[in-house]
């Protein structure tokens, strides 16, 4: 009687196991990319990445940028813990990662902070960027631009609690108009600058392109308890 009991037990925990196995989420990590809803172009993707790698090399910290086609009927929050938490984000000891989680179907996003940045960014810097710099894009679905803006914010965020400076790769798009707030257009620019920008691309490392090689993955971290702000438009 009690080998019959012993192996319904264990019947029962491998069939949660298996159960839990079914519902984690599985991502196509490009670097610190997941871009399972095809928003971003393999150029921006690059430049990104090129960012959040100078970011861990420099102070440990896992800031990866995910899209999904679909939340599968779970809250956005409950999807970026399950993220932040399965792939051990942000160093061993300092779980200084974080999560930018954005689904376009069901029009949610989320910013998951790791426990080793809950006391160091506030929630009031998490959501001056996604009302005045990630959402406004977003309105207007463009998302390639609302993405890029949001990661590079994000990664300044974190270096700066992180006392470290960080290239930043790529273009930063402004603020759009209806953002609430003014920030300078290209148009503003006077007609000098012009030549020196397009030197400046011409002659940018910005060819260098992120490979898997110069990637060492996820810290090991994971520590997440569920601080964040979400939203929707």
């Amino acid at each position: 009687m009690m080998k019959k009991v012993c192996f319904f037990g264990l019947f029962l925990l491998l069939l949660a196991m298996s159960v839990n196995s079914v519902g984690a989420i599985t991502l196509n990590f490009n670097g610190f990319i997941a871009d399972e809803a095809n928003l971003l172009p393999d150029s921006v993707e690059n430049d990104l990445n090129m960012t959040l790698w100078d970011l861990q090399k420099k102070s440990g910290a896992d800031l990866v940028v995910v899209t999904l086609p679909t939340l599968n009927g779970k809250s956005v929050e409950s999807v970026a813990l399950d993220i932040g938490r399965s792939y051990k984000l942000g160093a061993v000891g300092k779980n200084n990662g974080m999560v930018f989680l954005t689904a376009p179907n069901e029009r949610r996003m989320r910013i998951e902070l790791g426990t080793g940045l809950e006391n160091k960014i506030s929630m009031k810097k998490l959501e001056e960027i996604r009302d005045y710099d990630i959402l406004p894009y977003y309105k207007k679905n463009d998302y390639k631009n609302g993405i890029t803006r949001g990661t590079y914010l994000l990664v300044n965020a974190i270096a700066e609690v992180e006392n470290v400076s960080v290239k930043t790769q790529g273009y930063c798009p402004s603020r759009t108009s209806n953002s609430g707030s003014s920030s300078r257009n290209d148009s503003d620019l006077p007609f000098w600058a012009y030549p020196f920008i397009i030197l400046a691309a011409l002659f940018s490392p910005r060819s260098r392109r992120f490979t898997s090689g110069s990637f060492g993955g996820f810290g090991g971290g994971g520590g997440f308890g569920g601080s964040g702000c979400s939203g929707s438009w």
